[in-house]
């Protein structure tokens, strides 16, 4: 039986090689603000979403966790757009598809970009200190019918491959990065075999505010957020939630990859992923002027469900 599903899932794996995914959109109270698509790199000019070079909507490997790809996925450049949301808004996180046979955790960081005049558009990732605020506990939700059982990346399917995603009550204004990541564990029982699918975009969190110091002619953004770990601390290929059989025994329990969950994180508990935001309209993203400043950076575009 295990046999005949580790065939199974390498027979998944070879037909979505070049289908894995990324994220398409986000829906913010109704406004729908794009990802970015490494298909089609130019064919939106205000995306919120981090470029990058995983034209095969690829993974990260373990063996690159202490490396800046595991950051912001491969060759990850900032977005000059962020979208535009308050402390304890609820972000619908919309993926252009997932793998039934990837099976694992759904996971949210945050990093404040601080000492910047523009936002997170030229920030250093190396220096983003990340903060978990969503961690899909329990993840493993049951094991009924023997492994691999249910998990958090079958919700995420079920609900038409979108993740809602809960922002803290306490967050000062200012500019973020949001780090979402999926991770596949299906062939993690093998060396180097978990695949880590990191996707970051630029969030704008309004309020009076933010704070700012001013460094020589020019006020910069001071940080907003606790201190985090930079996303190469936040694995390793030995954790016990990474080196893992999901196949061989029934798993009574799963441990979760990465730091504790923030104390002011208000994750969406899995119950409660199918409450799903409506399309209204296409959102206007905004870019950074002047450290504290934000102007509008639209593009045309109408709401629609696209495809990327």
């Amino acid at each position: 039986m295990v046999r005949a599903l580790r065939l199974l899932a390498s027979c998944a794996m070879f037909s979505q090689a070049l289908a894995h995914s990324h994220i398409l959109y986000l829906i913010i109270n109704g406004q729908q603000y794009r990802g970015f698509n490494p298909h089609a790199p130019d064919a939106i000019t205000n995306s919120i979403g981090w470029s990058t070079s995983a034209v095969d909507d690829g993974f990260v490997t373990p063996s690159n966790y202490s490396n800046p790809d595991i950051i912001c996925h491969r060759d990850g450049k900032p977005a000059k757009a962020h979208a535009p949301v308050k402390a304890g808004d609820k972000i619908q996180i919309q993926w252009n598809g997932w793998p039934q046979s990837h099976k694992g955790p759904v996971l949210s960081y945050l990093a404040p970009c601080a000492n910047t005049t523009d936002g997170c558009a030229s920030v250093d990732k190396r220096k983003l200190s990340w903060t978990k605020i969503d961690d899909s506990s329990p993840v493993l939700l049951d094991e009924k019918g023997g492994p691999p059982g249910r998990w958090a990346t079958d919700v995420l399917i079920a609900q038409n491959n979108t993740w809602l995603l809960g922002l803290p009550n306490d967050l000062e204004p200012g500019p973020y990065v949001l780090r979402h990541e999926l991770i596949a564990l299906h062939y993690a029982n093998l060396k180097n075999g978990a695949q880590n699918y990191p996707q970051c975009v630029n969030l704008w969190v309004e309020g009076p505010g933010p704070k700012a110091i001013t460094v020589g002619k020019e006020e910069v953004v001071v940080a907003g957020q606790k201190e985090g770990v930079p996303a190469t601390a936040l694995y390793k290929a030995t954790d016990p939630g990474v080196a893992i059989d999901i196949y061989t025994a029934v798993l009574s329990t799963y441990v979760i990859p990465g730091p504790t969950l923030a104390p002011e994180a208000k994750p969406v508990p899995v119950t409660e992923q199918g409450l799903k935001s409506t399309i209204t309209a296409v959102g206007t993203p905004v870019i950074v002027t002047r450290a504290t400043s934000t102007v509008p950076m639209p593009n045309g575009e109408t709401a629609a469900a696209f495809k990327g």
